[in-house]
């Protein structure tokens, strides 16, 4: 069986626990060879704004207070490394963004581009999508 070419990611909730679970599958499927895309959208859009990382204001349930505690890498920086070893692309959601009035450079450098909904599914047609 063939592996798809492309694997995305619609980023959805804001909680760290699953900014870190997506920030962990795109890592693997970018380092497994494939192109990959994440959207973040809605209110997992703030958690990429450059205020919220530096004052550590994020979502936290489940395991979320733990990788703050441990001081693990958090999503972003993961999402970062992944950027430097395969093909991982981050885009903001234009209407959300929009609606927010949070322009890209409101935002951490992992954040390639702010598009649409019709852009993101063009460029996410050649695999999966998984919404978290």
């Amino acid at each position: 069986m063939e592996q798809p070419k492309t694997f995305s990611i619609v980023l959805v909730s804001p909680d760290l626990e699953k900014l870190h679970a997506s920030a962990i599958m795109g890592s693997g499927a970018a380092m497994a060879g494939m192109d990959v895309n994440i959207f973040v959208t809605m209110e997992a859009l703030r958690a990429f704004l450059k205020k919220t990382i530096e004052q550590r204001s994020f979502v936290k349930s489940g395991i979320g207070a733990t990788l703050l505690d441990k001081k693990v890498p958090l999503f972003y920086q993961l999402f970062q490394q992944a950027k430097e070893l395969g093909k991982l692309h981050i885009y903001a959601c234009a209407m959300s963004a929009d609606i927010m009035g949070w322009k890209k450079e409101d935002m951490v450098d992992v954040i390639d581009d702010i598009i649409g909904v019709n852009k993101f599914f063009s460029l996410s047609m050649a695999g999966p999508i998984v919404t978290m």
